[in-house]
């Protein structure tokens, strides 16, 4: 299995891993005969956050290229899931003024690491650049047309914009000349 494989499936198993936290800390504080209180709610949730935020940074750390912009969208994202999260509660609020507080936190409070994450998954897409170089580490820094020469690296189909022809991905990666004379063992 493969790397990327793996993350994948541990992104995957991050909604039971957090609710099976929030099941356990939800438990933790329950006192009997006594629903739990704002602050408890609070606590309760900051804990889930902290370990959605720690799962999913370990998870992709070592995948993403940590640029500025990307630390500050990162820390921008999970400000503004904190501040859905009071929309969220607060549009409960109008709608429905008789719910408890306790109920509208839960429903505030839910959307935040759901909101994170997909802000994440946007904030950290790799970059066309990024992928040319990436490209380039692995190997394969110049995909030319084999009809015309045309450097087709970081198109996203596998048609020449200059000639026009069309190849299947197949076709264009085993036309290659490093690649011809590297599998003749020249």
């Amino acid at each position: 299995m493969t790397a990327t494989i793996a993350r994948l499936i541990l992104a995957m198993l991050i909604l039971p891993a957090t609710g099976a936290v929030f099941v356990l800390a939800f438990l933790a504080m329950l006192r009997p005969g006594a629903p739990p209180s704002t602050p408890q709610l609070l606590f309760l949730w900051t804990v889930v956050y902290l370990f959605v935020g720690t799962y999913w940074l370990l998870l992709w750390h070592g995948v993403v290229r940590w640029t500025r912009r990307r630390v500050l969208h990162t820390v921008g994202g999970a400000v503004a899931a904190l501040a859905g999260a009071v929309v969220v509660a607060g549009a409960g609020a109008a709608l429905q003024p008789q719910a408890p507080p306790p109920l509208l936190i839960m429903l505030g409070a839910a959307t935040v690491p759901i909101v994170w994450v997909l802000l994440t998954v946007l904030a950290w897409r790799e970059t066309p650049v990024e992928r040319t170089l990436r490209l380039a580490a692995a190997g394969a820094d110049r995909i030319v047309c084999p009809i015309c020469g045309y450097a087709m690296t970081g198109l996203r189909e596998a048609r020449c914009p200059e000639c026009g022809a069309a190849f299947t991905l197949e076709q264009l990666v085993a036309a290659q000349p490093a690649r011809e004379a590297a599998s003749a063992g020249v």
